[in-house]
């Protein structure tokens, strides 16, 4: 398919799309960061021809093939005739096979990589998609996952979505709030959500808690600072450790003496972090928490009520599930919400 419109590479979304319903929520979120940023929005179409026996001969290959094309050009028309309603400028580019090379490739010169968190194609069941796995591990720029579902479910009820959990990961973890910089009260109060766990209408960011606050401080924080700006919505920086909650044997005495020093020396630690990023960013609302938990386990549950959930990749060069940091992937296969991914590795 010919490209509509020549883009301007260094402010681009592209948001890769397969016919799928989650594709088409994808699609419709990219342009409305691109309608919002100024930016202009390629879209890469990804599709399977029929598998079918060579004894059914070229013609019917070359039929198929065709049909696959006439689709795509329907479905782009589609999605043309929207951006320029917008006022977003639009391109596009059709691959028969899958689309991660083709993503990951443009996304060393956009400025954001938007994908559907699951499409025609899976891996591990009915989890985390194959092109959203893998374009948030390789991607040159943050990608931003879009949940199966939006909003809020039940009828006449106020529930936020649950979250998809793998059978090894079935079981609720026990979270508790243990500290925080300040009290904030949520937009909204859902029935199915704790308070200490309610993020709603907030960025969250997760900080590591063996990082200094310099280091804490970095890409995926500023990113995550950039898109609170955005969106006009508070920042809550988010910190866990399991110090007692999961735990399977008694607190010794000695190191339940350690556990307010440890909570000190962490609180310490996300103040300077928030006195950072609030000389940067004078104008946002920004606090801290930390959970007595896992880090994938509150980030995952943050993902049911906040606006956007910003993590960093800290993986490590080799096959595609290595790539991803384990508390990135997990909280991506088990989110109910947006997630935006951050390259934290070195990159070529």
């Amino acid at each position: 398919m010919e490209n509509t419109h020549e883009k301007n590479r260094s402010e681009t979304v592209v948001v890769g799309i397969d016919g799928s319903e989650n594709s088409q929520r994808a699609f419709d979120v990219a342009l409305a960061i691109a309608k919002r940023r100024g930016w202009d929005l390629h879209v890469i179409h990804a599709y399977s021809s029929l598998t079918m026996p060579y004894a059914y001969g070229a013609d019917l290959m070359a039929q198929s093939r065709r049909e696959y094309e006439e689709q795509a050009r329907g479905i782009f028309d589609g999605m043309a005739a929207k951006a320029k309603e917008a006022g977003v400028a639009i391109s596009s580019e059709t691959t028969e096979h899958e689309a991660v090379s083709l993503l990951v490739e443009e996304s060393r010169s956009a400025q954001l990589a938007v994908v559907g968190k699951r499409g025609h194609n899976r891996f591990a069941g009915r989890f985390l998609g194959s092109v959203s796995a893998a374009l948030s591990a390789h991607a040159h720029c943050p990608t931003l996952v879009v949940p199966d579902r939006a909003g809020t479910e039940g009828s006449g009820r106020l529930l936020a979505p649950t979250q998809e959990r793998p059978e090894r990961e079935a079981e609720e973890e026990p979270t508790q709030l243990i500290a925080e910089s300040e009290r904030r009260e949520p937009a909204r109060e859902f029935e199915n959500v704790e308070v200490a766990l309610n993020f709603d209408d907030e960025v969250v960011v997760g900080i590591d808690h063996g990082d200094s606050a310099a280091a804490a401080v970095d890409a995926v924080t500023e990113k995550a600072a950039e898109y609170a700006e955005q969106l006009r919505k508070p920042l809550t920086l988010v910190s866990a450790e399991p110090l007692t909650s999961l735990n399977f044997f008694p607190t010794s005495a000695r190191y339940g003496l350690k556990i307010p020093e440890f909570r000190e020396r962490h609180a310490e630690r996300l103040e300077e972090v928030v006195r950072q990023v609030s000389q940067k960013h004078p104008d946002l609302s920004v606090r801290w928490r930390f959970f007595d938990s896992t880090p994938a386990g509150v980030l995952a549950e943050a993902t049911r009520t906040a606006a956007l959930v910003v993590l960093g990749t800290r993986g490590h060069s080799g096959f595609t599930g290595l790539l991803l940091g384990s508390v990135s992937q997990s909280v991506l296969n088990r989110s109910a919400g947006p997630v935006l991914v951050v390259p934290t590795r070195k990159r070529d």
